[in-house]
């Protein structure tokens, strides 16, 4: 049988980067990608492991493949990857791309079974009808009322260990979290989250023994997939959370890849006292709030002095600490140095949590500008769990977005939407991408959407009111940061932004007011620098908008992340002093071409 041609490849190349097993591996579609071209431009022979080390996976020149088992590693896992993929998804496909082992240069083959289908793209499968699931919160049916932290925690450890299965989509926890409290209609949970199946439970606990019942309900119909009540000793926690994951993976007849199991069943710590405290910190920062991060950040650190081993307990410091410094609540200088600790300590504990390489890359990003190597530890979260939509997100808007790749960026943050749809700070983000692009329209309208989720969300009024502000309704734009700052509860940045948007309205006396203010409200706690530079730039006010900005710079203030792409610099872009701060946070002036 004659082998397929170029269009008939490239087209299976597309088909198979397209699904789901391999439109969320980055590492391994950029390696299948790699090969596959440079085969079909007659480069076969070059495919040698230090040219694919170098290449695919941007080690540098001294590479040793003898030293740096990259190479080798991922091709084993990219030809269990395509095995799979031709066992399911890709069973009827015309076209067989394979890698044989001891090689890296694919082999392309005509399928027998499909050898008279034409050569053309097709819609993909879709994945089983059942391999998709939403954990609701479990409910608290204690007599004292007591565990939410207990049954929150439980609901996200099993979304977290389940989003290791690479054959089944599970929705992220904040949007399972948005469905909290309210009376459920499966059918319509199904319809809002696109999910096959939900599981649902509840906990009751008294005091030592604790008792929690799940169930796993097909959304079509209602009906019963499983059901169970473990009433057990609280110390069996562990292993009840063992239980119900397995379980939900054999009712669905998923086939676990190699190692899933192991990272299904995977225990971050043995100490239960360290895992309550973990699981309040979890709570905690869930909130969302000034004080909420804070507590969670004590939390983590009682659960790392119980457990000093606990990798999971040590991100949870480096995210709520990053996130103050973000929200402009915490001196950038002091969240730097600990999240960043707190970040390499969760690393190297266990190097194989994409959590802790996120967290680091957020920090690397964020606060130390090191752009090579955010990208480097973005990549490596997304090549351990592909489905944790808090790393898609981050690095969409820390640093494809801050970098110019904003193609990139809006392909990562759909996928991140997809994982989490009810997400307000990813709802919020795609209108802050849409902002960067400079299609405020759109903006305005993904901003309207993103508070309809939650009418309270100040994040949604501040990207509405950025958007509305570039297209000249000054006014709105004011009565939408008047929003922002009510349900803040007064935070320094929504009076940075409502200023700025007083001062392009040409109110003059109100934007001083808010300077004003910020400069007393800096008496008594920490104001981000960029507020008032914000402020200043609004008002045309060069020489103190550019003190501030140094200012800013100095201290390594988060809004100075998205200074190449965000439109509220655009008035000072031109200027050289503007120049000197890009080159300071590392993109040069060569770089604007990317807005």
């Amino acid at each position: 049988m004659p082998g397929p041609d170029r269009a008939a490849v490239e087209t299976q190349l597309q088909r198979i980067l397209a699904s789901s097993l391999f439109s969320g591996a980055t590492r391994l579609s950029r390696f299948l990608q790699f090969t596959v071209t440079s085969s079909l431009e007659g480069r076969r022979h070059q495919l040698k492991e230090y040219i694919v080390g170098c290449e695919v996976f941007d080690r540098r020149d001294s590479f040793d493949p003898r030293i740096d088992p990259i190479v080798r590693v991922e091709a084993s896992r990219l030809r269990l990857r395509l095995r799979h993929y031709y066992e399911t998804q890709g069973r009827d496909d015309p076209v067989r791309i394979d890698v044989p082992k001891g090689s890296y240069a694919p082999a392309f083959s005509v399928s027998r079974a499909a050898s008279k289908l034409p050569l053309l793209p097709r819609k993909l499968e879709s994945p089983p009808s059942l391999a998709s699931i939403a954990v609701l919160p479990f409910a608290d049916h204690s007599p004292e009322k007591n565990q939410e932290y207990f049954c929150d925690g439980m609901t996200e450890e099993l979304i977290t260990a389940l989003t290791k299965v690479a054959l089944l989509r599970v929705v992220a926890a904040p949007s399972s979290f948005r469905l909290k409290g309210r009376s459920q209609d499966i059918r319509k949970v199904g319809d809002q989250l696109k999910v096959a199946t939900v599981l649902e439970g509840s906990v009751r606990k008294a005091g030592e023994r604790i008792r929690i019942t799940a169930q796993l309900i097909r959304v079509a119909d209602g009906s019963y997939l499983w059901s169970e009540t473990f009433d057990r000793r609280l110390e069996h926690v562990f292993a009840i959370q063992e239980e119900i994951s397995q379980a939900i993976v054999e009712t669905l007849r998923i086939r676990l890849l190699e190692g899933e199991m192991a990272s299904l069943l995977k225990r971050h710590t043995n100490n239960l006292i360290a895992h309550h405290l973990y699981l309040k910190g979890r709570f905690q920062w869930n909130m969302r709030s000034e004080e909420s991060l804070q507590k969670a950040v004590d939390y983590f650190q009682q659960a790392i002095t119980e457990d000093s081993n606990y990798a999971l307990a040590y991100t949870g410091i480096a995210d709520a600490s990053t996130l103050l410094g973000n929200y402009g609540v915490a001196p950038p200088t002091r969240v730097r140095v600990v999240s960043k600790v707190a970040a390499q300590r969760a690393v190297a504990i266990d190097a194989s949590l994409a959590e802790a390489h996120t967290s680091l890359a957020h920090v690397l990003a964020t606060y130390d500008w090191d752009w090579p190597g955010a990208e480097e530890e973005y990549r490596v979260a997304l090549s351990l769990n592909p489905a944790y939509a808090t790393a898609r997100h981050w690095y969409s808007i820390t640093y494809l977005a801050a970098v110019g790749r904003l193609d990139e960026a809006f392909s990562e943050m759909a996928r991140a939407r997809e994982l989490d749809p009810l997400s307000l700070s990813i709802n919020r983000d795609v209108a802050i991408l849409l902002l960067f692009q400079r299609r405020y329209d759109e903006a305005v309208a993904q901003a309207l959407a993103t508070i309809l989720l939650d009418p309270t969300f100040a994040g949604g009024y501040w990207a509405l009111g950025l958007a509305l502000e570039q297209k000249a309704l000054y006014a709105e734009a004011v009565e939408a940061f008047q929003k922002a700052l009510l349900f803040s509860h007064c935070s320094p940045r929504m009076m940075g932004a409502l200023g700025h948007g007083y001062a392009l309205w040409g109110k003059r006396k109100e934007a001083v007011a808010m300077l004003h203010e910020l400069e007393s409200l800096a008496r008594n706690r920490y104001v981000s620098p960029f507020e008032s530079a914000l402020i200043h730039i609004g008002l045309d006010e060069r020489e103190p908008a550019f003190e501030w900005l140094q200012k800013a710079c100095d201290v390594r203030v988060y809004e100075l992340v998205s200074a190449l792409i965000d439109p509220r610099y655009d008035g000072i872009r031109a200027d050289h002093r503007f120049h000197s701060i890009l080159t300071r946070i590392g993109f040069g002036a060569q770089n604007q071409s990317a807005t």
